[in-house]
């Protein structure tokens, strides 16, 4: 009875093991190939529709804001990068799905879960998706480089285990540990436990205003806060001179020097309407007002920022 109840025990944690194997290793797969094969215009960098879009968006509440910036600036390097992302995914997501280096497949996950956690996990304030996906992809991805494979898989099959020798008792338990570490940690930092703070607005855009390098007379307006569904629509800009005096500029006579990160932030700094859209994570030049020591930016829905020069 005994062995029969440990047989059993053992089928049922294989056949556990292989769905939640199999279900990340689907996502993964389905992820890649969406963007090679169902909308190819996610990797055409020249393209609105570009992947580089939602590093765009993703920037702000970031923890490597600056470093997602950096690759924007080099859309080479954008270009590359998400096509590098696309293939990991695919050969990822064989790879669990599969059995097959599942080790390998399964560490290949955790740093994919890691890097997504990293750039969008704080887009979780919106509705959580970013952060669980993150979460449980790492959970799961840590659970399969500990177990391996299992008996129903490829490895099995193929009679190899190549890497099994180097997750022993204290590199597993270590592992265990980092996976709660990783999913508590930050989901503490981006959105507290006993407190619900949230890095960045769930209601209002938020613009700050960063130096131009080499440029005195211009600004560099930066939606750092607001929701990615829609657009913060500036109004005016008024401006505070070095002799107190104040000057008032209406969008449409605002001095749009030029839009970073298009066309990826979608034609923003553009006025419609008589309002000047930006999406979130837009950076705009403007040319300033002689003298111009700091500004109100007003916007519709949204509490006026103050910024300084």
């Amino acid at each position: 009875m005994q062995t029969e109840a440990r047989t059993s025990s053992e089928f049922t944690r294989e056949f556990a093991l292989r769905a939640a194997s199999i279900t990340m290793g689907f996502v993964f797969f389905m992820g890649g190939w969406r963007r090679f094969i169902n909308v190819p215009a996610k990797h055409d960098i020249t393209s609105p529709a570009s992947l580089a879009s939602k590093l765009v968006e993703a920037a702000p509440g970031s923890p490597v804001e600056s470093m997602i910036h950096w690759v924007l600036a080099h859309p080479f390097i954008a270009e590359w990068s998400i096509y590098m992302m696309s293939t990991a995914e695919v050969l990822v997501g064989l790879g669990l799905m599969l059995g097959l280096f599942a080790r390998v497949a399964a560490t290949g996950g955790a740093g994919l879960n890691f890097a997504l956690m990293l750039i969008f996990g704080w887009e979780g304030y919106e509705c959580l998706d970013e952060w669980t996906m993150a979460a449980l992809g790492f959970a799961i991805s840590v659970s399969v480089m500990i177990y391996g494979a299992g008996r129903y898989s490829l490895d099995s099959l193929l009679k190899r285990d190549d890497f099994a020798r180097y997750f022993g008792r204290k590199i597993s338990l270590a592992l265990t540990v980092l996976s709660v570490v990783f999913t508590v940690g930050f989901y503490s930092y981006y959105f507290g436990i006993f407190q619900l703070h949230k890095l960045t607005s769930v209601k209002a855009y938020h613009i700050t205003a960063l130096q131009v390098p080499g440029k005195p007379d211009q600004a560099r307006l930066y939606v750092n806060a607001g929701p990615s569904a829609a657009s913060a629509y500036v109004t005016s800009i008024v401006f505070t001179l070095a002799d107190g005096s104040t000057v008032v500029e209406p969008a449409d006579k605002i001095a749009v020097v030029k839009s970073l990160f298009e066309p990826w932030s979608h034609h923003s700094g553009k006025v419609v309407d008589g309002v000047m859209k930006m999406g979130l994570g837009a950076m705009v030049d403007i040319r300033l007002p002689a003298g111009a020591k700091s500004a109100v930016i007003k916007m519709i829905d949204s509490k006026p920022s103050q910024v300084a020069f």
